[in-house]
């Protein structure tokens, strides 16, 4: 409802301020169930992925580049750690066996690592690489390697 000279009153423009609220409630209320549709659409997607053929070569490419700047690990895969099914809690916590709590993608991903990888003297490390508000954010998978000698 609009205020006009026929309806103006202080109560025709609480009324309107009311709908206007109410609209931009109901806009913002909408602009986020199709932003969380979207992230569970990501979501699902990431989970269903499957670890790609030429991922050795992908993987390859990125520690090559990591090797090149001087670097002993490199990220090899990064999710919201929402996407776990303990939101990366065994990862904050450092216990020694998260990896025993994939699954979807990321288990493809950390039995990729264990079958091609880990044979090759490669360490794969797991950690939350990003706390927004004080919460944990992104997981950051690290291909790491250590010189024998390093200990």
């Amino acid at each position: 409802m609009s205020v006009t000279g026929d309806n103006l009153s202080a109560q025709a423009i609480w009324d309107q301020i009311a709908q206007q609220k109410k609209r931009a409630a109901d806009e913002a209320r909408a602009q986020e169930a199709a932003k969380k549709a979207e992230r569970d659409l990501i979501r699902e997607s990431f989970a269903a992925r499957e670890v790609q053929p030429e991922a050795m070569e992908r993987i390859a490419a990125v520690v090559r580049r990591a090797v090149e700047n001087g670097e002993k690990q490199a990220l090899v895969l990064q999710f919201p750690s929402e996407w776990l099914p303990d939101s990366g809690r065994s990862l904050t916590t450092h216990d020694p066996n998260w990896h025993e709590k994939l699954d979807g993608f990321p288990r493809r991903a950390y039995d990729f690592y264990a079958k091609e990888l880990a044979p090759r003297g490669f360490q794969l490390k797991g950690e939350v690489i990003d706390w927004p508000g004080g919460m944990p954010g992104d997981v950051g998978w690290y291909l790491t390697w250590q010189h024998p000698e390093e200990g």
